[in-house]
């Protein structure tokens, strides 16, 4: 068995030193790394071919190899989700400082499969019920609302079969039809409103990010007190919400987060 062990450890060590040697060459050959690694040209072959199988190698025309770009992913997606956090932070306090007059809160909100997480917001002194770590309904909350409406019809019934419709004032989404019925619109226009629904005067302006094809887990939103129709907030601040969520999925792309 140790045998075995030690063998296998050897194995991985010689496709690492291959890989490393890709990337030193750019472009090698059967042979050339035969020669370099000091192997036969039938394990140098398996191993090339092992990594054109997975993704992480090309051969051209010339069967020369070369290194495709999965690699670079791989490293993308070990980048600590508080420095991506830390770069969402930003593009929230600059969507913030746009809609500075009216003294409002931008959060980035992520699906827990049974509530929203705040997971990162603008500078925060005033709606202290909003924090970082907090959940709040999804059925209720603007956030909640914008990803709910791009899950999956079988996990959207399953969520709504198991939620309690508790109304937390008069405006509170509190029947699954009419939870239903906003989905709907939410789908049609692109964003989801949240109007006096968890406290009075509290509005909420919310989008999705969409990442490719990944499941739709985060959403972004713009929250204020106005005493007045939440049409208000979006007539002022869809707009720079829709770039702000077009950073985000920028930024997740590139750190390949989320997906």
């Amino acid at each position: 068995m140790a045998q075995n062990s030690n063998a296998f450890v050897q194995t991985f060590e010689k496709g690492l030193q291959i890989l490393e040697y890709l990337v030193e060459e750019k472009t090698v050959s059967v042979t050339g790394v035969a020669k370099r690694m000091g192997i036969q040209k039938s394990a140098s072959y398996r191993f090339l071919n092992t990594l054109r199988l997975h993704g992480y190698a090309d051969k051209d025309q010339h069967n020369s190899y070369r290194l495709t770009d999965r690699l670079s992913k791989l490293g993308r997606g070990v980048v600590p989700k508080r420095e991506f956090y830390n770069i969402v932070a930003q593009f929230l306090d600059n969507l913030a400082k746009k809609n500075k007059e009216n003294n409002g809160i931008c959060n980035l909100g992520m699906w827990n499969g049974k509530e929203i997480v705040y997971m990162v917001q603008s500078a925060n002194d005033k709606y202290m019920l909003l924090t970082v770590g907090r959940t709040v309904p999804a059925y209720c909350s603007a956030l909640g609302k914008a990803v709910l409406a791009y899950l999956p019809e079988e996990a959207l019934e399953n969520y709504i079969q198991r939620t309690e419709f508790a109304a937390f004032t008069e405006s509170t989404v509190n029947s699954a039809e009419r939870l239903r019925a906003e989905l709907r619109s939410v789908r049609e226009k692109g964003y989801a409103l949240m109007d006096d629904e968890l406290y009075p005067g509290l509005k909420g302006l919310a989008m999705p990010v969409i990442c490719g094809d990944a499941p739709v887990r985060y959403a972004v939103s713009v929250t204020q007190t106005i005493y007045g129709p939440a049409d208000q907030l979006v007539q002022r601040m869809l707009k720079p919400l829709q770039e702000t969520v077009q950073d985000i999925v920028a930024a997740m792309e590139i750190y390949n987060f989320g997906q």
